[in-house]
């Protein structure tokens, strides 16, 4: 099969949309969005991508960022003001995904409108064009194409995803203000009960070792070494008994919220 796929509404290439994954705020203090752009499995159309298959460096060298797919097209045939990009994005694979970074123009006041109903999540869906190269591609047993090799011209957010995976999934930041405390609160009561119930053993095995029984009789019988021998082990440190001197439950719980806090964030030291 030869030539390319030319069923979207450009008539220039195939377009398809995925969602957002996470948001990221730390790369050298700029603002950075990260999106799963596609992935290999079935999408609306019916189309499977070789996630392997993917052709980015043309994009990676202009990578122009849209809305709604808007190159300015339309605007020229109209006479309107055309859109302007609204950012730019680097793509690689990651996984079994194709993934995209979004840094959006905080000079352009439309571009920083789109940016923050992406992160209040009002916005959550990416879009990429894309060519099906000559000879890469065959129809499948849905109706559409398994394409084993595709050209990425660009991507865009979008208001309406076409592909079923299309979900968020929310970063740390966005979750309510409470999660963390709840999360601390939750720790704290975990390990002041173990700690008590270690400490309810510790008074058990006190009381039965005060009782004399038939092992203490015999024990008397025992000779002097063997008893000093004994003695000696006892005087012997527990490692086990100094880990839990100066154990703090609060202090235990702050230093894993913060550690999860990290790990989420994707934030290293």
């Amino acid at each position: 099969m030869s030539g390319t796929i030319t069923r979207s509404l450009r008539l220039s290439a195939v377009r398809k949309d995925a969602a957002t994954l996470s948001a990221v705020e730390s790369i050298g203090g700029r603002r950075v969005f990260k999106f799963k752009a596609s992935d290999g499995d079935f999408d609306r159309y019916s189309d499977r991508l070789n996630v392997k298959g993917w052709r980015v460096d043309g994009y990676n060298a202009n990578g122009v960022v849209l809305y709604n797919h808007d190159d300015g097209a339309s605007a020229a045939m109209t006479g309107a003001e055309p859109q302007l990009p609204i950012g730019k994005g680097r793509v690689y694979v990651e996984g079994d995904a194709l993934m995209v970074d979004i840094e959006f123009d905080d000079e352009d006041e439309f571009a920083k409108k789109v940016e923050r109903k992406v992160s209040k999540g009002i916005l959550n869906a990416v879009s990429v064009r894309y060519l099906m190269l000559p000879g890469q591609y065959r129809q499948n047993e849905r109706g559409g194409y398994d394409c084993d090799a595709q050209e990425l011209l660009e991507v865009s957010v979008v208001t309406i995803p076409g592909n079923s995976r299309a979900v968020r999934s929310k970063s740390l930041d966005e979750a309510p203000d409470d999660l963390v405390e709840r999360i601390a609160t939750r720790v704290v009561e975990l390990l002041d009960a173990r700690a008590e119930a270690k400490s309810t053993d510790e008074d058990v095995e006190d009381e039965q070792k005060s009782e004399p029984d038939e092992e203490d009789v015999e024990d008397e019988s025992k000779s002097t070494d063997e008893e000093d021998v004994e003695d000696e082990q006892k005087s012997e440190p527990d490692e086990d008994e100094d880990e839990t001197k100066g154990f703090n439950a609060a202090d235990a719980a702050k230093s894993f919220v913060e550690a999860f806090k990290g790990y989420i964030r994707g934030v290293k030291e």
